[in-house]
């Protein structure tokens, strides 16, 4: 394994993003708190980086939403955890670990959607250069290398590593 992304860098970026979102969401002068939606498992620690350095009340949900089995995408999206609070009117900031073929983020997207979020915005810690980028705040963008550490994981292991690794 290789380290590409040390610790410090990843905190320094989610205070970032966590300040252009608070802003993003006081621009909007939308009064009611946003909703935080952390798509697990693998955006669990980026999430709760990301809320614990929000400058602002929201609101956090969970979904649980599966494209991989191993490093095998070809399954499609399975709903295993489904959002709980009601959205209608509110903004919604989707949390995900990585954005690479998108299919994880317009899953998420329908459910928001569907819940009549007045509008609905997507986070992500990682994004692929030259991939889809569906993306309004996004941490780094990486080639196409498998990575691991900080919430991504290699069939659901190295999941807690503090550092974002390639896999040689």
């Amino acid at each position: 394994m290789e380290k590409i992304i040390n610790q410090s860098k990843i905190a320094h970026r989610v205070k970032k993003l966590a300040k252009a979102i608070s802003q993003d969401h006081i621009q909007s002068g939308n009064t009611l708190p946003p909703v935080m939606i952390c798509i697990l498992n693998g955006s669990v620690h980026f999430f709760s980086d990301l809320t614990r350095a929000m400058k602002i009340d929201c609101e956090i949900d969970f979904i649980r939403l599966k494209s991989y089995e191993g490093q095998d995408n070809s399954a499609g999206i399975q709903c295993l955890k489904g959002l709980e609070l009601e959205l209608k009117g509110k903004r919604a900031y989707i949390v995900d670990d990585i954005c690479d073929t998108g299919g994880t983020i317009l899953e998420a997207l329908f459910m928001c959607n569907s819940k009549l979020a007045q509008e609905v915005r997507v986070v992500t810690l990682l994004k692929r250069q030259g991939g889809v980028d569906m993306t309004d705040f996004c941490g780094f963008t990486i080639d196409k290398e498998w990575v691991v550490g900080y919430g991504l994981d290699n069939n659901g292991i190295q999941r807690e590593l503090p550092h974002i690794y390639k896999l040689n």
